[in-house]
């Protein structure tokens, strides 16, 4: 296999293949001699196959006769539904684009989630294209299309034509000049400047609000179907001064450009939304239900590359693992894993906090670690020659473990590889399961030993497959003998039988140059291994698993998270809230006792005070759904003190801390954050920050409601967030 020094590279012709894709599967091209042509139709779905979609999703026709879609109706959801189609309208250069795409990009992230919806509805996504971006409310007005997907700003303007839906995402106006512009201006005089505005686009409305104001401003028309790259031209060639571009926009031209700058931000940020059109309440109230959901479960932290150095700076340490039985997994709502436990011990040695990336899937953890969402990668991984050439380092082995096949219990053994003619295996591709099994198919056929080997989707875990295997779904896979060793305890009809290879190491990675965190954690791996503490763990994951499970119990653990689901489902309905988040909410604050009581008087699930609960109308929480609802009715109504324009995730954020802390601190922190440079609408890095120092007498002597453990807010959106991100895993919602 050809050598890799960047995920990103190894992808890079595979997203340029999709782009001409796009292009080539429109019904009509937009050729230059079609540059002002209306609405274009575009068939090929974007499917499991699309610019940062994941293998979570299920792969839908790509093939839809015309009728299909084309014709112009103005139906509900359920309409939609019927139909098995939904109609995106998107601008232009959304698909046909010649930049290689990023899922940090705005747009493509759009482009994903969309995507996403519509499959989980089983639904077709079909991609209807303008040129013009003055035409994209009008087409949806017109019903051309179901929803608008185009980094569109909330204006009021636009909020009297359509309804949106809550922010996707976030962007501040800026200004764009070539590189080489060095006059000295300001927001408050911009001087004769030349800047270029396309009509009916929120760019107009703020340049023409600054010309009311400063008149030696000259606004140049541009034309509806200009693209982004074409402002950009008009710019560096000198034909005007300046155009205005969304910030999030702005970072994918960057990242290949160098001719352009942004100079000046024209405003706050804004919240950028889907449109749909009136008549269809229930779309909305759909696509804001995934939109809030799929944002909490997107967040990953602000991006750093540093080596141990800058970990300590910062006081936290960032795991990336998958969610299974050997490296990190929830039981009986306490956190628990053999990986987690060995880089938690590590971290609380260094004196780090540690922060958990739970990844979708094998890839995505490479991706994370490079892209530095995360320091380290713990998850079960020898050191094979094609993760070799990634740009990562592999510590000393840990823990040693043989590839042996699993069957099922009541069949034959396979005991030599004579035994293997005729069956065959299900595995993932990037698992060096599949390594060894490609390698034993040459080393067999010149004795006339052949097998198959199928792929299973990326997402699926070593457990899962075994599960498919017990049930008769599959023949055959590899698993390492630790893994087999903990399923053991669920099933009695699993089979260990022909061990494939030798013992082998497994190892942790790091970012290729990290070396002080490389040398470190090998410092820990030689002092802990075999050691007491090692071999406790290792004992109680790997020897001793019967007694550590219960595997009566197993599938109500899979199945639910506490004897109160229906009761929380219920009130997470009536009040619009994720009723696994919830869930999260009441194990931080009570483990699901409702008879707990805080040492300040707090009662019930949900820990209500009793002058709160009295508040919102509610008494004896004592009673399960008294303290429940008392709790989410609360919860309610600090939510509706925010604003409604805030980032969806954000939001629930805000709405915790100030469960935790109280509003007025929650302002406190919000105003300081922004005093401290940081984003007072941002939760994670920047007003979780600004809660920390409102601990301290210089800052909480100055703030209204004064002082605040602020390290309480802090940690209690943590817990609940990681405890959130495992029970969705466990438990998705139902479309």
């Amino acid at each position: 296999m050809e050598n890799k020094t960047s995920i990103f590279a190894k992808y890079s012709f595979f997203y340029l293949i999709l782009l001409v894709l796009f292009a080539l599967f429109g019904l009509t091209s937009c050729s230059d001699d079609d540059s002002r042509s209306k609405t274009k139709e575009q068939t090929q779905s974007l499917s499991s196959t699309a610019p940062g979609s994941s293998d979570r999703q299920k792969p839908h026709s790509t093939a839809v006769p015309k009728t299909e879609y084309i014709k112009t109706s103005l139906d509900g959801w359920e309409q939609i539904l019927e139909r098995g189609v939904l109609r995106i309208i998107v601008p232009y250069s959304f698909q046909h684009n010649n930049i290689l795409p990023r899922d940090s990009i705005s747009y493509v992230n759009e482009l994903k989630l969309i995507t996403h919806f519509a499959e989980s509805h089983n639904l077709t996504p079909v991609f209807i294209s303008t040129k013009e971006f003055s035409s994209l409310i009008p087409s949806l007005q017109q019903g051309l299309g179901d929803i608008v997907v185009a980094n569109l700003a909330i204006t009021e303007d636009r909020k009297q034509a359509v309804n949106f839906t809550n922010p996707v995402s976030h962007a501040i106006e800026q200004l764009v000049v070539a590189h080489t512009f060095n006059k000295k201006i300001s927001l408050e005089q911009l001087g004769a400047l030349k800047i270029g505005v396309m009509p009916q686009t929120s760019f107009w409305e703020t340049i023409t609000a600054i010309k009311a104001k400063q008149t030696d401003i000259q606004i140049i028309e541009l034309d509806d179907s200009i693209t982004t790259e074409e402002k950009f031209n008009k710019v560096t060639s000198g034909e005007i001064d300046a155009v205005v571009s969304d910030s999030n926009r702005l970072v994918l031209f960057q990242e290949y450009r160098k001719d352009i700058k942004a100079i000046i931000n024209l405003g706050k940020e804004r919240p950028l939304a889907w449109a749909v059109r009136k008549n269809n309440p229930e779309l909305l109230k759909k696509l804001n239900r995934y939109i809030k959901t799929e944002k909490l479960l997107q967040h990953l932290p602000d991006a750093r590359l540093g080596d141990l150095d800058s970990i300590k700076k910062h006081r936290q340490l960032r795991l990336i693992t998958r969610n299974n039985a050997s490296t990190y997994f929830m039981w009986k709502n306490q956190l628990m894993g053999f990986e987690y436990e060995l880089i938690k011990q590590f971290a609380k040695e260094q004196k780090l906090n540690l922060k958990v990336l739970v990844a979708t899937d094998y890839n995505q953890m490479f991706e994370w670690l490079e892209q530095g969402y995360g320091d380290i990668i713990a998850a079960g991984l020898i050191k094979t020659p094609e993760r070799a050439n990634y740009a990562v380092e592999f510590t000393e082995p840990y823990l040693f473990v043989q590839e042996m096949i699993v069957q099922r219990n009541n069949e034959k053994a396979i005991l030599s590889h004579k035994d293997l003619h005729g069956r065959t295996f299900y595995v993932r591709q990037s698992s060096s399961y599949w390594q060894t099994l490609t390698a034993l198919e040459q080393q067999l056929k010149s004795d006339g030993i052949e097998f198959l080997i199928k792929t299973v989707p990326e997402s699926m875990e070593t457990e899962e497959i075994i599960k498919e295997v017990l049930s008769g779904n599959y023949d055959l896979t590899l698993a390492d003998s630790h893994i087999i060793a903990i399923e053991k305890s669920w099933h009695s009809n699993l089979q260990a039988s022909l061990a494939l290879t030798g013992e082998r190491g497994q190892r942790w990675l790091v970012r290729k140059g990290n070396k002080l965190l490389l040398n470190r954690l090998n410092q820990f791996i030689k002092k802990k291994y075999k050691g007491l503490f090692y071999n406790i763990i290792n004992n109680k994951y790997f020897q001793n698993s019967r007694n550590l499970f219960d595997a009566e119990k197993r599938d109500s653990n899979n199945k639910s998270i506490s004897t109160y689901d229906d009761l929380i489902k219920s009130l997470a309905q009536e009040y619009h809230f994720d009723w696994r988040l919830l869930a999260a909410q009441v194990n931080k604050e009570s483990q699901f006792n409702p008879k707990a009581k805080s040492w300040a008087g707090a009662k019930g699930l949900l820990q209500v005070m009793p002058k709160t609960a009295r508040e919102v109308g509610i008494k004896d929480l004592d009673k399960p759904e008294n303290g429940l609802r008392a709790g989410v009715k609360y919860m309610a109504w600090i939510n509706e003190q925010l604003s409604d324009e805030l980032p969806a995730d954000v939001q629930v954020w805000f709405t915790l801390a100030a469960y935790n802390a109280g509003l007025g601190h929650l302002k406190d922190a919000r105003i300081l954050a922004k005093q401290k440079g940081l984003n007072p609408n941002r939760w994670f890095g920047h007003v979780e920050k600004a809660f920390l120092l409102l601990s301290k007498p210089k800052y909480y002597k100055r703030a209204r409601y004064g002082y605040v453990r602020g390290t309480e807010p802090v940690s209690y959106v943590k817990s609940i967030q990681a405890l959130y991100e495992l029970y969705s895993k466990k438990h998705p919602l139902e479309a």
